[in-house]
């Protein structure tokens, strides 16, 4: 659990941030504490399964979590993404272009 390295919502208490602000500050801690991160994942030996936050700007925009997905890679594990998008975005044709149109724009940033 990444929440044994560092937690939202104290990150939000102590810096006194809002919730996107403290998840891009938890995303670059893990970034920059990636060995504590690497001893969490390699001790496990089956699937790791990183549920991450809905903010798409931190994988659209921000390199963070893309910098993170590079070493994990490295260690030797092979990665696959799946994007999970609110029912109601597929049920408007515009809408749901959008959502496929960032789903794709993630991807490409994170090389997946």
């Amino acid at each position: 659990d990444v929440q044994n390295l560092i937690e939202v919502d104290e990150v939000m208490e102590r810096l006194t941030l809002g919730p996107n602000g403290a998840i891009l500050f938890c995303m670059e801690y893990i970034d920059e504490n990636l060995d504590k991160l690497k001893e969490l994942v390699l001790e496990h030996k089956a699937y790791v399964i990183f549920d991450c936050p809905g903010q798409v700007e931190l994988y659209t925009h921000h390199n963070a979590f893309r910098n993170i997905v590079e070493s994990i890679q490295k260690w030797g594990m092979q990665l696959c993404v799946v994007n999970m998008v609110d029912s109601h975005y597929c049920a408007d044709p515009a809408k749901f272009i959008s959502v496929l149109l960032t789903s794709l724009s993630s991807m490409l940033h994170l090389e997946l």
